[in-house]
């Protein structure tokens, strides 16, 4: 409570000292949207809600901030000049969680090319031989969902996991850790091992090597690590519903499957393994066809707001 008066209390007196030097657009980059919002001295308000996850991800407390700004978009939308999602599934997601009509939200496919100047590390190795390398990605809280997977794997005989090996990688959300640790207690510790961090490098190589990546995340916006993982041709596994399942679905080396209970995990990584792999090329000229580079939705701005500038 106490950051949110902070921060409206710095957010009112720049509208104060800005008022002779009116603005033309301002732009929320995620609707945390003010209580009269409007009264800022700009001609014109463009939010991009991405999906409705403030409203439908499942919360672990009560954050009154959070409360006011969902509120401030449910009930005062039509101050905004525009809407924007980040995919057609992000579109439908907020027009239910928010109420506001289709026909209202634009959308705008964020960046997805944020590593494809990194090359894989040869040097690096994160696979043991004889055992396909499955990497699960995803930090440790409950919606994350990360917790399937080690469920999955505590409940297998290690008989049908020796042929494995699993990387978790992921920060370890100290308050939600106990959810995986849990289950992983109960799995045999030379089959998987956990990661908080990696850098660039080490990311972009743990992934290019994997013969599967795990991606089991239940409520995502838009989830960058499923198109990094896509963008190099490695099988991937992603819930759904989910604007990432929808986008790559029926594409090569994606499967799309409800992973929200780990009663079948076990025979969707068989699956997921027998599938041929995706090209790297093909896949990356896919994301450029749907305009989900930086490049892109820079162009896809600019044309946006000299549209409102013009209005």
């Amino acid at each position: 409570m106490g950051k949110w008066l902070k921060s409206s209390r710095q957010y009112f007196k720049y509208a104060l000292l800005s008022r002779l030097n009116k603005i033309d657009i301002v732009h929320f980059s995620v609707p945390r949207l003010y209580p009269f919002f409007w009264l800022f001295p700009a001609r014109k308000f463009v939010c991009t809600f991405h999906a409705g996850g403030d409203i439908t991800a499942e919360k672990d407390n009560f954050i009154l901030s959070r409360e006011i700004y969902n509120l401030s978009a449910k009930f005062f939308f039509r101050r905004l000049d525009r809407i924007i999602a980040v995919s057609e599934f992000g579109k439908n997601e907020i027009s239910v969680a928010y109420g506001i009509p289709g026909e209202l939200i634009d959308i705008i496919h964020v960046g997805t090319d944020d590593v494809w100047k990194t090359n894989p590390n040869p040097a690096i190795r994160y696979s043991r031989k004889d055992k396909k390398l499955i990497v699960v990605i995803g930090r440790w809280q409950k919606y994350k969902n990360v917790q399937v997977v080690a469920k999955a794997l505590a409940e297998a005989k290690l008989s049908e996991l020796n042929q494995y090996y699993f990387v978790f990688v992921g920060k370890k959300i100290t308050s939600n850790a106990k959810i995986i640790e849990q289950y992983l207690i109960h799995v045999a510790s030379n089959i998987y091992e956990t990661i908080d961090f990696l850098d660039e490098e080490n990311y972009v190589s743990i992934i290019a090597q994997a013969d599967l990546v795990i991606i089991p995340s239940l409520n995502e916006g838009f989830s960058h690590p499923v198109f990094d993982v896509f963008s190099f041709g490695t099988r991937l596994m992603v819930h759904s519903p989910s604007p990432a399942a929808q986008i790559l679905n029926n594409k090569k080396g994606v499967l799309v499957a409800d992973l929200s209970s780990s009663y079948n995990i076990k025979n969707l990584i068989s699956e997921a393994l027998q599938m041929p792999k995706g090209n790297l090329i093909d896949n990356r000229d896919f994301l450029k066809s749907i305009e989900a580079t930086w490049e892109d939705l820079t162009k896809n701005y600019v044309t946006l707001y000299s549209s409102l500038n013009n209005d």
